[in-house]
């Protein structure tokens, strides 16, 4: 089952939220970072490596590129944003899902849509999180609320 956060959150570009530590201890997650807005991927990245709980392996700015780097790459998890101009982060989810055995994908979206929560159930991701409460709790309650692949 998904775990959305529909609660009031800070804005996903919030200076307050960079820099803070989760102060859990637990697994470093390896996570490739999907989104076609390279000011969200930059402030995202800087929030992850911040945390002891993420290592930021790669970037992709499209579906093509997210493809290429799973190719070569092994992450744990895959954060991918919903709307990106090849190939949306839903049907990225799917293919990861079936192609990629213990990959772990969490989709995220400017909207906070509550049918991207369930299509994302649908295609094997562990979370819909809108960018509005992403934060590195919000990322680590979905993984660790997720079966183990």
């Amino acid at each position: 089952m998904l775990a959305p956060c529909y609660g009031p959150a800070e804005p996903c570009y919030s200076a307050s939220m960079q820099g803070r530590k989760t102060g859990r201890p637990g697994p470093t997650y390896r996570t490739l970072l999907v989104d076609d807005d390279p000011l969200f991927r930059d402030w995202l990245r800087s929030l992850l490596e911040a945390s002891e709980s993420f290592d930021v392996m790669a970037e992709a700015g499209d579906g093509g590129e997210c493809l290429c780097l799973l190719d070569t790459l092994t992450p744990d998890v895959v954060v991918l944003d919903v709307n990106m101009p090849d190939r949306d982060g839903l049907e990225l989810a799917g293919y990861i899902s079936a192609n990629c055995p213990g990959v772990r994908t969490i989709v995220v979206s400017s909207h906070d849509d509550r049918v991207y929560s369930r299509l994302a159930a649908l295609e094997g991701a562990v979370a819909f999180i809108p960018k509005s409460c992403l934060s590195v709790s919000s990322l680590l309650q979905s993984l660790q609320a997720a079966p183990v692949l």
